[in-house]
């Protein structure tokens, strides 16, 4: 030891010899006393030099005492420095959970929950805010459809005012809207929800104007005459663009905002609102457009009604719920978030040349339609959306036609009993709806759907051979059983291709079956003056009784697993 300075003894402190054995050998082999102690000079400095001055710690209120460090720990059993660290963790998240649920609630305080599961991480909470936006997205559909029926009721005024068939501006109304069905999935995820719909109803609007006349006469803001014919003709266009961003969107408005259980009955609403839509316009237009004024009045009302909707749709209508309204959909929206960070990498010429392929080719709707069509289990409800759309949109269209031959020849009675079919359309959708949401039985309902149908069709077509008591009940009972296919395969189909975007899914059934309808129209028109099976049957039922038969019979093949209902499960379990 007198080899050692004094400040580095008096900084050694006092060890025993067989701590200092143990101290100072290695690898098993004992290093010998005499080199130790010659080559520790240096090591004790360094090692056993003054220690630092301690940290002070500040002691919260409600914690545990500071840990008397890491040795003292040890010797007392490693008991006072771990429940501190714990208490530390447990206090930061008590503090970030209180500051993100007050931020969540100062910013969505005037949305108030109205059921709520599931624990604090993945809390499912359904908001009472969702039947307004239900409510806002069905009535504009409601409208759209009131326009593009609005003379379906009144052909003999609108050929006396214009000579021209009604039933081309149906069509006209129809391929336009089949053109924005391609635009509509990428304007939506590009703008969002919210901003599309009030714009598209506020150009649902000035379309509606523009068919009932822009000039103010006693400061009413509508003429009191019929405008052009090419005025009619643009705003049946604007109407027409807007409507796929209300007839699209019920599956996306239904993922964002219901319930796991609510989804097929808040789609069934609005989806098939449009068909409420034509009841008004066959009631209301049946009344109000015997004569130009008459028409007039009526085009002027549809312009106010539609103002009104669109004001409270930009005051209330919102883009989405604070918390996903599904477990599924939790997982969903982290997919999209991923999505989102791959297309702004794929701005940078250098990621988007790491980045796959399938990655880049899912930001645009034709690939999402390429991945759709390739999904096994989409093309059966997607054959039975289009087949039960034609149906519904052809038998109204030539409904003044078909109660004619089959002796109703009061026409208000036959509006009413149009009226009447579209009805039994929405209300089929919202029982049906609610009971494919309990019972998950896709297949079955449609199948069993699509079987009536096809039956009830056949009295219908054969009108002038059978009492017209049997063509209006079946007319009616065909409405109850024909339009809950839309929402149900548009659901199926939504869950069948989970996760791909719920918006593109219905835009690419709503343009086959919006193009088929369309195509579908004259050729319907052409077979209406011919007979089939002997005189009995009209030509154009005919054709929907074997676009149903074919329907059914492929419809029978669908077997795909139900992705986002098993999603759900498993992320329940």
């Amino acid at each position: 030891m007198s080899q050692i300075s004094g400040k580095a003894a008096t900084s050694m402190p006092s060890i025993s010899s067989s701590q200092r054995r143990n101290t100072f050998s290695g690898g098993g082999a004992r290093v010998q006393r005499a080199t130790t102690m010659k080559n520790t000079k240096t090591i004790q400095t360094t090692r056993f030099g003054p220690p630092p001055p301690p940290r002070r710690r500040v002691r919260r209120q409600g914690s545990l005492p500071p840990s008397p460090g890491f040795c003292s720990m040890i010797s007392k059993g490693g008991k006072s420095l771990l429940p501190n660290l714990i208490d530390e963790k447990a206090d930061k998240r008590n503090v970030t959970a209180k500051a993100s649920s007050s931020s969540s609630s100062s910013s969505s305080s005037s949305i108030k929950p109205d059921f709520e599961e599931g624990d604090d991480e993945e809390k499912i909470i359904l908001y009472s805010q969702r039947w307004v936006q239900l409510g806002y997205l069905a009535c504009l559909a409601l409208i759209s459809d009131w326009v593009c029926f609005s003379v379906a009721a009144t052909p003999g005024t609108w050929d006396s005012i214009f000579h021209r068939s009604p039933e081309t501006l149906i069509d006209v109304f129809l391929f336009t809207n089949v053109a924005f069905c391609f635009l509509e999935p990428q304007i939506v995820g590009k703008f969002g929800l919210r901003n599309v719909v009030v714009s598209a109803a506020a150009l649902m609007t000035f379309g509606c104007a523009l068919r009932s006349g822009l000039e103010f006469n006693d400061f009413i803001p509508f003429a009191s005459f019929m405008p052009s014919y090419t005025e009619e003709v643009v705003g049946t266009v604007l109407v027409g663009a807007a409507q796929p961003f209300f007839q699209c969107t019920p599956t996306l408005l239904s993922s964002r905002w219901f319930g796991k259980d609510e989804r097929a009955l808040s789609t069934s609403i609005a989806i098939n609102a449009n068909q409420i839509g034509i009841a008004v316009a066959f009631l209301v237009g049946g009344l109000m457009g015997q004569t130009n004024e008459g028409l007039n009045g009526y085009f002027s009302l549809i312009t106010l009604l539609s103002g009104i909707v669109t004001i409270g749709a930009f005051i209330q209508f919102q883009e989405k719920p604070p918390t996903p309204p599904s477990l599924s959909q939790m997982q969903q929206e982290k997919e999209r978030k991923r999505r989102c960070k791959a297309e702004e990498a794929s701005r940078d010429v250098d990621a988007s040349q790491n980045m796959g392929k399938d990655e880049l080719a899912e930001l645009n709707f034709p690939a999402l339609c390429k991945r759709l069509l390739n999904t096994p289990g989409f093309w059966q409800p997607t054959a039975a959306f289009v087949a039960s759309i034609a149906i519904s949109n052809n038998v109204s269209a030539f409904i003044g036609t078909t109660l004619g031959k089959a002796g109703v020849e009061n026409a208000f009675e036959a509006d009413e009993f149009g009226a009447a079919f579209q009805l039994a359309i929405m209300f089929g959708s919202i029982f049906l709806g609610g009971y494919v949401d309990r019972s998950k039985k896709y297949k079955p309902v449609s199948l069993a759907l699509i079987i009536l149908s096809v039956f009830l069709l056949i009295p219908i077509g054969a009108g002038e051979v059978i009492p017209d008591a049997y063509v209006l009940f079946s007319l009616v009972l065909l409405g109850f059983t024909v339009g809950p296919v839309q929402p149900i395969c548009a659901e199926l189909a939504v869950e069948v291709s989970y996760p791909e975007d719920e918006n593109g899914v219905v835009a690419l059934q709503q343009v086959c079956g919006n193009l088929f309808s369309a195509i579908l129209v004259p050729i319907l028109a052409f077979a209406a003056h011919g007979d089939l099976l002997f005189g009995k049957l009209s030509g154009d039922y005919a054709i929907l009784i074997v676009l149903g038969l074919v329907t059914l019979g492929y419809f029978t093949t669908f077997d795909a697993p139900l992705k986002r209902l098993e999603a759900d499960k498993a992320a329940s379990e």
